[in-house]
């Protein structure tokens, strides 16, 4: 008996153990740069772990610059995270390190549907899904209402009567004249990112940073239509429109000098802060080959080291939740963007036709948006970009010259790591 009685209490503690090691939720790594969203994932990744019993997220935001620091040791230092949140730019690169998992085989049709075209196309490399987003970036100029009527000029109300070039330019001078310092704010102040701001002008122009056939920078970064875009720029500065030594972000909304404001969704709160109704978007003109905007935004991809440690489907449980329309609400209500699913614009006034960001949506469901180039090289064509754009704004050199040759030096490295298309 006592036999007996040992064998049931070692049976009864061995199930009591099993029950409790099954109850223990599985915890789920997710790596994501610090920024403007952060403090919205903060109470996303909350209000998900007070709902879920199973999986329990453990957020972990860092700077830029130390995420990707990071994410390059984290298979030698073994703590590489099961999700990851960083500008879909990226994918390329972590994708040749086989760090991060085709995604296909955990969309449904339903999820691919509804998901704006422009986030799987920014998703998408060597033909596979990796990522999903839970918005896209809007892009156009940001103006005000009653100065463009005082000045007696049309307003364009969607893409496809956007102002030419040539109506553009008088515009900018009967602002000048009008009284605005430098009527042209292109965020000259952080010449990084006019990586993607100028995409629009230098796609209208024929141009392109790099030629998408081969994935080389010679006769794209530096031909006709790129150096062309990049003229302009150099004449809006010399024409006194942009303020080539502005070091500050309010030159529209908060000092005023300036009529337009040429970014995309993420100074929204600033603008409809300032001005409220009177603040509206309005179409990049057309410089010759056709209105464009630039799509792009921050992506959410599973790591290859959650399928291999059989946590696959967990992972893909946190990201499906990230893409649901309660959490799409969370982050574009704070930073503007494009909800990625257009069931969750059908349901916001703002997104409707004749609504403040309707111009937004009518541009990437129109598919005049255009890409950076999606490569490993990213990081070194945007350097070079950068390093142009500061360039010109110094008045230290030609657009020519300096496109020639920071596509000589990004096809060196190009070809060294062998990130070329043959």
């Amino acid at each position: 008996m006592k036999k007996l009685l040992s064998l049931v209490l070692a049976l009864a503690m061995m199930l009591s153990i099993a029950s409790i090691a099954a109850a223990e939720p599985t915890t789920i790594t997710v790596w994501a740069t610090d920024g403007a969203e952060t403090v919205v994932y903060t109470q996303m990744f909350e209000d998900f772990n007070a709902k879920n019993t199973e999986i329990q997220v453990d957020f972990q935001p860092f700077p830029q610059d130390e995420l990707l620091n990071k994410l390059s040791t984290a298979d030698v230092v073994g703590d590489t995270p099961e999700v990851i949140i960083i500008d879909g730019l990226q994918i390329p690169y972590f994708q040749d390190l086989d760090m991060i998992a085709c995604i296909d085989d955990y969309i449904t049709d339903e999820m691919k549907a509804d998901v704006l075209p422009s986030v799987w196309a920014e998703n998408t490399y060597d033909g596979k899904i990796y990522g999903v987003a839970q918005f896209d970036s809007g892009m156009g100029m940001w103006t005000r209402k009653s100065e463009l009527e005082k000045l007696g000029v049309r307003i364009p109300e969607s893409y496809t009567d956007a102002w030419t070039v040539e109506e553009f330019e008088d515009i900018l001078a009967k602002a000048k004249e009008a009284g605005y310092a430098f009527p042209l704010y292109i965020r000259q102040n952080k010449a990084t990112s006019l990586y993607f701001t100028w995409m629009p002008i230098i796609a209208s122009y024929g141009g392109d940073f790099l030629n998408r056939d081969t994935m080389t920078a010679t006769g794209a970064l530096d031909s006709e239509g790129t150096i062309a875009a990049y003229d302009w720029m150099k004449k809006m500065i010399d024409a006194g429109y942009v303020n080539a030594a502005c070091d500050y972000e309010d030159a529209f909304f908060g000092r005023q000098e300036a009529l337009f404001s040429m970014l995309g969704h993420w100074k929204y709160s600033d603008h409809v802060g300032a001005f409220g109704d009177d603040a509206i978007i309005v179409p990049m003109p057309d410089y010759g080959g056709g209105v464009y905007t630039c799509s792009g935004s921050t992506v959410v991809v599973m790591t290859q080291k959650a399928v291999d440690s059989g946590l696959g489907d967990q992972a893909w449980a946190v990201i499906d939740a990230i893409m649901s329309p309660e959490y799409i609400h969370m982050v574009c209500d704070v930073n503007g963007g494009v909800p990625a699913r257009s069931s969750v614009m059908d349901t916001m006034d703002r997104w409707q036709k004749g609504g403040r960001l309707y111009l937004y949506r009518e541009q990437l469901e129109a598919g005049i948006s255009y890409l950076r180039p999606i490569t490993p090289a990213h990081a070194t064509v945007y350097n070079a970009v950068a390093s142009v754009v500061s360039n010109i704004l110094a008045g230290t050199g030609e657009p020519a010259d300096l496109l020639h040759a920071a596509a000589e030096d990004v096809d060196e490295i190009i070809y060294e790591n062998g990130w070329n298309i043959e």
